[in-house]
């Protein structure tokens, strides 16, 4: 993901312009809005691939459960926006504002009236977060059904519940989900606007908030309290509140395995030259809060930072590792109030 152009301009000024106001970098390799929230860059298939590995990893179809984190994350997004006086034609402004965030964040564009979505996103998540759009638009709670119609128009139907709108719950049991960083440096991705939604470097991209797969890590924990033999294997926890321990395994699992699906390669000189790994495969991302400490004893050790895109960082980070190694990886994380420890060596022993 380039941060400077070529000589061949492709990339939207105007939208990339909106884009680059719209988030800071908050320092190296984080996407914040202004509201201090965390985001990631997702392109492509990787949602749907993610996804797919969860469902599997967890043996259970999970759809409402992405459709309930989904519209909590982004309603508590757009609840800041309750605060704000509109003025003359209210209406008009607050959804001329909600169509510029939905074109910011890549999720291609909506019909209000319809109750209609043309995306590239995974259903049962758009749906969500448009659900949230919907009610805080309307002032009052909704029920939602949708379907895919084509391959990216989504069909929703609304009914009104005598329901008033209350803020989500907050996640108490994750340490990381609610740091705040200030907005810093201004985000460098530029952003070719498309039919639907926009693409980076040719490839459709969006993205999505972090909090979004913090409460996904949340709602799984009563349906994957029961960690595999692999899992536990794999990723050796402590400091991980009992009641997450395997939607957080689940979780960074899929991610490491998304990652390991692709074809993207990784090198590692002789020095270990992680920081230039990170610089590369993490930061422009929105993944970039991990330092490499050192190597000891064939173990590497890591720090991740107490934000909420921890989980992401450590399931790529462990696919990288494992990419660049040609070895199984066996994780030990250790969360203090301070920071996650990150140990990553390999599975099996070689003589």
């Amino acid at each position: 993901m380039p941060i400077v152009d070529d000589e061949n301009q492709l990339h939207d000024v105007e939208l990339t312009s909106r884009f680059q106001q719209h988030f800071s970098s908050g320092g190296n390799g984080r996407i914040i809005d202004a509201e201090g929230n965390y985001w990631y860059i997702s392109q492509e298939n990787e949602l749907l691939n993610f996804v797919s590995l969860l469902e599997s990893n967890i043996g259970v179809p999970i759809g409402r459960i992405l459709h309930n984190s989904a519209a909590d994350s982004f309603e508590l997004i757009l609840s800041p926006l309750s605060e704000i006086n509109f003025g003359f034609f209210a209406n008009k402004k607050r959804s001329k504002l909600l169509t510029n965030f939905w074109q910011i964040y890549g999720w291609g564009s909506f019909d209000n009236k319809n109750h209609n979505i043309i995306t590239n996103l995974y259903p049962s998540i758009i749906a969500g977060f448009y659900l949230s759009l919907s009610e805080f638009e309307q002032g009052y709670r909704s029920r939602i059904q949708w379907r895919q119609v084509q391959d990216k128009l989504i069909l929703c139907e609304l009914e009104k519940l005598p329901k008033e709108i209350s803020a989500p719950p907050k996640i108490e049991c994750m340490p990381w989900n609610y740091t705040v960083h200030k907005q810093e440096i201004g985000v460098g991705t530029l952003i070719e606007r498309q039919e639907v939604g926009w693409t980076i470097n040719g490839r459709v991209s969006y993205v999505l908030p972090c909090d979004f797969i913090n409460r996904l890590i949340f709602n799984l924990g009563g349906y994957a309290d029961k960690i595999s033999s692999k899992l536990s294997d794999n990723w050796q926890l402590e400091g991980v509140d009992n009641r997450i321990t395997g939607s957080f395994s689940n979780v960074v699992e899929s991610f490491k395995e998304l990652f390991l699906s692709g074809d993207v390669f990784v090198y590692l000189n002789e020095q270990n030259n992680w920081n230039s790994v990170i610089s590369s495969h993490l930061s422009p991302y929105g993944l970039g809060s991990v330092s490499y400490l050192h190597t000891q004893d064939d173990i590497d050790h890591f720090e991740v930072s107490l934000e909420p895109n921890a989980p992401l960082v450590i399931g790529k980070l462990c696919g990288l590792w494992e990419r660049a190694n040609g070895k199984k990886s066996k994780c030990k994380i250790q969360i203090s109030n301070k920071a996650i420890s990150v140990q990553i060596n390999s599975l099996l022993t070689y003589i």
